[in-house]
């Protein structure tokens, strides 16, 4: 038997995923191919992955820049690519682009197995009636599904798809890379020469795309006020170290200088390399979105032994972070609570090694061997409901959807 694990691009948190996945199904002599759009996108900064896997990897368009291709185009080299490999299931990362939609038309057309692959829960957008109804027809087109957690397993079921075939943990970094990373990094007699890291000062690390919705400005604004009442305390402040670039960087430097917000660095993009010696020698890890599906970087600083400072607009928020053991949550709308996390966390009188090791104990919940389990449940319940065609107006919404419109976001809600 065979299974494609669908994705547009993969990065390093996939490749980790299919590795374990592979050596699972491994044991059942079903072979996992994984199933990659194109070689490259605009979005991420990742490097492009190109060495030797042990599982076997098919690209529809190699050389490909994933927003850069047609969708009417990606539409038809991914019905071809599937006639041409003809797996008994296929997972699918969602319904967003021309590509997962191709892939559940064509496990409809011939009866294989489609397993939704998702991230979302129901308040990451705001939702619309006629939308959500579109949405549902197609969710209910799936077979199975492995979702995030809590919240994403809710929106799922909302939109159609029994519990029975609902399976959690789809969203997994490599835990043992960082863990390990992270103590290598610890070992070191002096931190690399990398943007931030001289001296051995503490700080608060925050990792993201500068974009709106990951309310950095509120985060600065939080922070400055942390730094105040530090100081007032008689408690010597922390830094904060702020990874990612995006379109906002002009103004949330600006938003510093005008403020007069001093200890924040501002260190770019860094690969999955670099991350773990940000990670080794950080106090706390801050995640302060208004809306994120998840948020795989909390994933990576509990998998290093951090605690964390999460908004309860972040995905992973009701399963990862537990108030008090592992760090604390706090409503992303208030900078206030958020200063206040801040404080308890640097408190010179935290216990931040246990909270570190309970963030490890959380999060091996969601190692890549746990995607894996997750993934042969998912993909054994889809077997079973597999024999059936499309419902007709499904099938027609899917084609249109590919071959209409000129935007692959024509149908994504979400800000990317």
């Amino acid at each position: 038997m065979r299974l494609c694990i669908q994705w547009p691009r993969f990065g390093p948190l996939h490749l980790a995923r299919l590795c374990a996945t592979h050596t699972l199904f491994a044991e059942h002599d079903v072979e996992v191919v994984g199933l990659e759009t194109a070689g490259d996108d605009a979005l991420y900064e990742w490097r492009v992955e190109s060495g030797a896997t042990p599982f076997r990897r098919e690209q529809v368009f190699p050389d490909g820049v994933f927003e850069a291709i047609p969708p009417a185009e990606m539409h038809r080299a991914t019905l071809d690519t599937l006639d041409r490999l003809r797996p008994d299931g296929v997972a699918i990362m969602s319904y967003g682009y021309p590509d997962a939609r191709a892939a559940l038309l064509w496990c409809r057309r011939n009866r294989r197995a489609a397993v939704l692959m998702q991230a979302t829960k129901e308040d990451d957008a705001e939702r619309v009636g006629w939308r959500e109804r579109v949405k549902s027809l197609i969710v209910r087109q799936f077979d199975a599904a492995i979702v995030g957690g809590t919240p994403q397993r809710a929106y799922t079921e909302k939109l159609g798809l029994p519990a029975s075939v609902v399976f959690e943990k789809y969203n997994a970094v490599d835990n043992a890379y960082f863990r390990q990373a992270a103590d290598a990094s610890r070992a070191l007699s002096s931190p690399p020469s990398l943007p931030g890291l001289a001296g051995d000062a503490p700080f608060f690390l925050a990792s993201n795309r500068f974009i709106p919705r990951k309310n950095l400005d509120r985060l600065l604004l939080a922070y400055g006020a942390y730094r105040r009442r530090a100081n007032a305390l008689g408690h010597a402040p922390w830094r904060l170290l702020m990874l990612g670039d995006g379109v906002l960087r002009p103004d949330l430097e600006g938003l510093v200088a005008e403020r007069g917000i001093e200890g924040v660095a501002f260190c770019g993009f860094r690969q999955i390399d670099e991350l773990p010696h940000y990670y080794a020698r950080a106090g706390a890890f801050v995640h302060p979105a208004l809306a994120d599906q998840w948020a795989l970087v909390v994933n990576e600083a509990m998998a290093a032994g951090l605690p964390v400072i999460v908004s309860t607009g972040a995905g992973c928020a009701r399963d990862l972070v537990r108030d008090g053991e592992n760090g604390f949550t706090f409503d992303p709308t208030s900078a206030e609570a958020l200063t206040e996390a801040l404080l308890r966390v640097a408190d010179p009188a935290a216990d931040r090694t246990a909270m570190g090791t309970r963030s490890q104990e959380i999060v091996e919940g969601w190692a890549p061997e746990r995607f894996a389990e997750s993934m042969w449940s998912a993909f054994q319940a889809g077997l079973r409901r597999a024999d059936r065609r499309a419902h007709p107006v499904a099938q027609t919404v899917l084609t249109a959807l590919n071959v209409l419109p000129r935007d692959q976001k024509a149908f994504h809600t979400v800000e990317a």
